[in-house]
């Protein structure tokens, strides 16, 4: 990665599931696996505001300075693609053709991001895992907060409850 015209990894699925997280994530490990080890990356939070040409200006006007990764190339995480007008996303998918960039993306809503953008993605579901997944950071989050260990049949119901949603079940935790 990249490769095949793709130099998009977008992680999708539903609230709280750690999309925004492993987004700010990746660039790093990227850059790892290129041999770098730092990255430095743009943050751009995507909003109905923000129109196209002003996301391809900003993006054009990074592109074109050195990168200072090792690997470089330029990393820009977009965070909630989706709130991009039609023309802003367009925009975007012609700013994606530039070699020396790597694009991450989240979203909750994949049906609303342009195809053109979706075709030169990656696409990862990041959507909840089983809730037994989660007793860990369960337990670890009643320590974290001061509380006695809860039998672990007892906070499957809660963890459930939090439809994946790492946000909910730390809130949940702190409650009890």
């Amino acid at each position: 990665f990249p490769c095949a015209g793709k130099n998009c990894i977008l992680l999708y699925g539903d609230y709280g599931t750690g999309k925004t997280t492993l987004a700010k994530l990746l660039p790093e490990a990227i850059e790892q696996g290129k041999g770098g080890s730092n990255a430095y990356y743009d943050f751009i939070g995507c909003s109905q505001a923000l129109t196209g040409p002003a996301l391809a200006a900003q993006i054009e006007r990074r592109t074109l300075l050195m990168s200072a990764n090792y690997s470089g190339y330029h990393y820009f995480v977009l965070d909630e693609i989706d709130n991009l007008s039609d023309k802003a996303q367009a925009s975007l998918k012609a700013t994606m053709g530039r070699t020396n960039t790597i694009f991450i993306m989240t979203t909750n809503f994949i049906g609303k991001v342009n195809a053109g953008v979706l075709n030169r993605s990656v696409r990862v579901n990041c959507n909840a895992a089983q809730a037994s997944a989660y007793l860990p950071l369960a337990q670890s989050a009643l320590v974290k907060f001061g509380a006695r260990a809860i039998d672990d049949q007892k906070l499957l119901p809660v963890i459930e409850s939090c439809k994946g949603s790492v946000r909910e079940l730390v809130e949940h935790m702190q409650t009890l």
